[in-house]
């Protein structure tokens, strides 16, 4: 038996809860360094009052398959497939455990059985995002293991329904690849154990003065008096404040979005706030800003389509603290240019929420009293036993070209009808009748949901005619112009959408000027917007991409589950809604919040850019508060 002690560097995790000590324990940080030193019994003399917790993992012997000329391995007591693009497939299994905020980890030490070695009989087969992926070099060229320890975790402090948690992640490998003669390296027992030291009073003191905190310019308030009236007279404490008054107030930030997050700080711990809805987008058809955005620069490599120097984010807002409670300011180097993450520098970053934050980016007051009227007749109609709500409108086709020819959008449309119990399905697939005029006419009907899975741009949405992915459908796509024939009055859907760029909301006649797009000059809105803010149509809310959007391809774990499914937007888009059609959450930010911080369990110990960036370009227009279906 070998015996390890490890200390904590920096890392990430996944998904299933234990019980311990009476309590539920969630997620952390970091990679344990295998060290030559023999562990001791002192070890284990931790200061009274340290909570020690033990996780065991007991592993059957692997199965191997091989399977078109690439080798698969499958371990029965593991819950992920590590997909990554270029990378290895490797069964994980991740324990996710809830602690108490500003918990920390004092000491680990782990053990683990003689590891066995098993010959495969060809390369370990490979995740793909990228038509043009192949095997990462740095991985497939040399002999060292992979993944490089036998277990990691990571930690981070996020919200958890209306309590604030210290996670820790741990990831079980008990398998490693070494590539240079092409074997599996495994162990049938791992033993870890964290020594926590709690914090002796709560970092932060639960209040509950307002549960809502919604920020604007100045030049919103009148128009943003009814929606607070009606959210306080429904049960939702809210608060109105103006940038102004922030920008009075706060001023140790170094830059207005940071006061904005300082600001949103003392909310939570002077009054409770669970939401924040930020009102305000670009000022008309300018370049600045009503209420300010954050630009995220983690730039991945080779998984995207084109290079894409940054996107916006706003999850910047609503991830304030890290695990141990401090400041999460995403420019922890202080070089004043936030969320970096290249080949020379990597900020760090909690990236959990602290809040379930949406945004109205609202150009005008008139948009901002369309948005808050829609939100008001919304909520006062209890709709979700109406025939309209209970439909959700599918919107796919053949997304990518393969040799299985897999038809990518159709097929998560049609598992999403799934995980949506109850709901009629109403299908407008490539394969069968989709144009912008069948999309119209089912939403002009009513719908509770509306998913759209394919390719976007700035302003349109479209998607590929099966076999092979050969042409688009709709021809002219679906655009902005499309939405203004839309009627659906008072019967709006939650729309969830799948694809590149659909919610980049910087978009104005002045920036395409600015940055040599000329041919977007006409272009006012950006798509998720424009469906978002329709007068007397369109969605009560959308959930977008600011940047591009990714999914998996082909099934590279060869689980018969197509990686588009399984991974990146795919995965986000089919969770949010099985948290409201199959586990019955009905609190649009709620579902919007622990989608992300469940897919930061699931993925982020793959230490991978795509994933930070999945989830902050994941933007919600809406109100977070908002009662799906209403009151």
């Amino acid at each position: 038996m070998n015996k390890k002690t490890g200390n904590a560097i920096l890392a990430i995790g996944v998904i299933s809860i234990l019980i311990i000590s009476g309590f539920a324990v969630l997620f952390l940080g970091g990679y344990l360094e295998d060290s030559s030193e023999e562990t001791t019994d002192d070890l284990f003399k931790y200061p009274p009052g340290t909570t020690v917790i033990t996780k065991t993992h007991t592993f059957s012997e692997p199965v191997i398959k091989d399977i078109d000329k690439v080798s698969c391995v499958y371990v029965d007591e593991t819950n992920v497939n590590s997909l990554g693009d270029g990378i290895p497939v490797i069964p994980v299994n991740v324990t996710v455990f809830e602690l108490p905020f500003g918990s920390k980890i004092i000491d680990t030490t782990y053990e683990y059985s003689e590891p066995m070695i098993l010959p495969l009989s060809n390369q370990l087969s490979y995740g793909s995002y990228n038509v043009e992926t192949e095997t990462r070099t740095d991985i497939y060229n040399f002999d060292a293991l992979y993944p490089t320890h036998w277990m990691s975790y990571h930690m981070g402090g996020g919200l958890l329904g209306d309590e604030r948690k210290t996670f820790l992640v741990l990831r079980a490998n008990p398998v490693r690849y070494a590539p240079g003669n092409d074997t599996i390296h495994y162990i049938k027992y791992l033993n870890v154990t964290f020594a926590i030291e709690e914090p002796i009073v709560p970092l932060i003191e639960p209040k509950d003065v307002y549960d809502l905190l919604i920020i604007s310019p100045d030049a919103f308030t009148k128009q943003l008096e009814p929606l607070v009236e009606h959210k306080e007279s429904n049960g939702v404490p809210t608060k109105l404040i103006t940038t102004e008054e922030i920008y009075d107030e706060i001023k140790n930030g170094k830059d207005d979005p940071e006061n904005i997050k300082y600001y949103i700080k003392q909310a939570i711990e002077h009054w409770g706030i669970r939401y924040v809805l930020l009102v305000g987008g670009l000022k008309g058809q300018s370049t600045q800003w009503m209420l300010p955005a954050r630009y995220s620069y983690v730039i991945p490599p080779i998984e995207q389509e084109y290079a894409e120097s940054n996107f916006l984010t706003d999850l910047y807002f609503a991830d304030i603290y890290d695990a141990q409670g401090n400041f999460s300011c995403w420019d922890s180097n202080n070089n004043e240019v936030f969320s970096e993450w290249n080949e020379r520098k990597q900020d760090i970053m909690d990236l959990y929420p602290d809040v379930y934050l949406g945004r109205l980016a609202c150009r005008n007051s008139i948009e901002v009293k369309q948005m808050v009227t829609k939100i008001i007749n919304y909520e006062q109609e209890r709709s979700t036993q109406e025939d309209w709500f209970q439909k959700i409108i599918l919107i796919g086709g053949d997304s990518y070209p393969d040799e299985n020819q897999y038809n990518e959008g159709e097929n998560i449309c049609n598992e999403a009808a799934t995980l949506m119990p109850g709901f009629d399905p109403v299908k407008i697939y490539a394969s069968e009748k989709l144009t912008a005029r069948t999309i119209n006419r089912a939403l002009n009907k009513g719908a509770g949901f509306i998913y759209f899975c394919g390719h976007g741009g700035v302003t349109s949405w479209g998607t590929h005619n099966p076999p092979d992915a050969e042409g688009w459908s709709p021809v002219f796509f679906y655009k902005p112009f499309h939405m203004n024939f839309l009627r659906n009055r008072n019967k709006y859907p939650v729309a969830v959408i799948g694809g590149c760029l659909n919610g980049k909301f910087d978009i104005s006649m002045m920036n395409a000027i600015k940055t040599g797009q000329i041919t977007s000059i006409f272009q006012t809105h950006s798509w998720a917007w424009k469906l978002t803010m329709k007068r007397n149509g369109g969605a009560i809310a959308t959930i977008a991409n600011s940047g591009l959007g990714t999914h998996g391809r082909d099934d590279n774990d060869y689980n018969d589950i197509i990686d588009y499914n399984e991974v990146l937007n795919g995965w986000m888009e089919l969770r949010f809604l099985e948290l409201y059609g199959k586990e019955n959450q009905d609190i649009l930010g709620d579902n919007y919040g622990q989608t992300i911080t469940e897919y930061l369990h699931r993925f982020h110990g793959n230490n991978d850019k795509m994933d930070t960036k999945m989830v902050q370009q994941w933007i919600l227009f809406g109100d977070p508060s908002l009662k799906i279906g209403g009151y």
